[in-house]
């Protein structure tokens, strides 16, 4: 483990828009229906948002994916500070922003804490937003800055409208998707600006951003240190995890509410990819909180955690500790 203590993350959720739309810069609040009670970390009501399949659609992922024999050596942990710790600071607190990717505006959400100071590197958290979320709705829903305190710089991007979705926001976990070039710009322009420790870079998602997550996991596994998928969905056709395309490797907290039969079949296919992609035994041990379990003897460093908890298709309320427990401690 590297000296380097703060953090960087990025967040993909779909939560209430509980935030103070003057703390948005320039941008008007979200006028979507999906609200939650103000401190709520509440998802909107279940809905599944895989799309329909047709009788030659082949069957959802129940079956344990294959094995990926071909996952490359362990990657290094020796990174280092990015080249952003020689920066002065510049605007700290929640930044409104936007860049451009494939000719399209993307607009993201950053947060630097009070404390950052220059030449101390944190860690990077990107969340992302569940279907017909937004950036605020991810930093409401995932609620990690207090617990980070001045450990890490947070980047809250949004997703494009999908047409097939009712132009609901979404992203797209397709190989070589657009998505997939604007986290790598984020990246690059927080750790180009900020001082950024390379070794922790980590992400958390909801919903259709669980499965993106879960996705980056495997095609930017080289650039993360570990990801937080809740309640991912989908199948061997939108989480293609055992295609043999997965790049470095990362440690896992995954959970999914015992009654979001829509979502476990592909929060399993997740649990299950990444259990083997890192060297885990079959058996598991019990681990604080209640309902989930880490799998022994994974490869070092890495670790595989999956977590049950009652209820539907909504953040749980135990996801905003237990994610930054493990993401401080991985």
């Amino acid at each position: 483990m590297r000296p380097y203590a703060p953090l960087l993350a990025l967040f993909v959720v779909a939560c209430g828009d509980g935030a103070d739309p003057s703390s948005l810069g320039s941008r008007s609040s979200d006028p979507t229906s999906e609200t939650a009670p103000a401190g709520a970390q509440t998802a909107p009501p279940s809905t599944n948002d895989t799309p329909p399949t047709s009788p030659a659609d082949p069957a959802p992922a129940t079956d344990p994916p294959k094995d990926p024999s071909t996952t490359p050596p362990a990657k290094s942990y020796a990174q280092g500070p990015s080249a952003g710790c020689s920066k002065p600071t510049g605007a700290k607190g929640l930044q409104t922003k936007t860049m451009t990717i494939a000719g399209k505006t993307r607009d993201y959400l950053r947060f630097i804490p009070a404390g950052y100071t220059p030449g101390k590197a944190v860690k990077l958290v990107l969340g992302f937003h569940g279907s017909g979320g937004t950036d605020t709705k991810a930093r409401d829903m995932f609620a990690l800055e207090a617990n980070a305190g001045n450990d890490a710089i947070f980047i809250y991007p949004q997703g494009l409208p999908d047409p097939a979705f009712g132009g609901d926001n979404r992203w797209d976990p397709t190989m070589g998707s657009d998505d997939y070039t604007f986290v790598d710009a984020l990246i690059t322009e927080a750790e180009t600006n900020y001082c950024i420790d390379r070794d922790h870079v980590f992400a958390v998602g909801f919903s259709n951003g669980a499965r993106f997550t879960s996705m980056l996991g495997c095609y930017r596994g080289d650039k993360l240190r570990a990801i937080a998928p809740v309640a991912p969905g989908g199948d061997n056709n939108t989480l293609p995890l055992d295609k043999g395309q997965c790049v470095g490797e990362v440690s896992i907290w995954e959970g999914v509410g015992t009654e979001d039969p829509d979502h476990i079949p592909g929060a399993e296919l997740v649990r299950d990819h990444y259990r083997m992609a890192n060297g885990c035994a079959t058996t598991k041990t019990a681990t604080t909180p209640a309902g989930c379990d880490s799998y022994d003897a994974c490869r070092s460093p890495l670790k595989s955690t999956y977590c049950t908890y009652p209820g539907g298709h909504a953040w749980p309320p135990i996801g905003t500790n237990a994610v930054w427990s493990f993401f401080s401690k991985t």
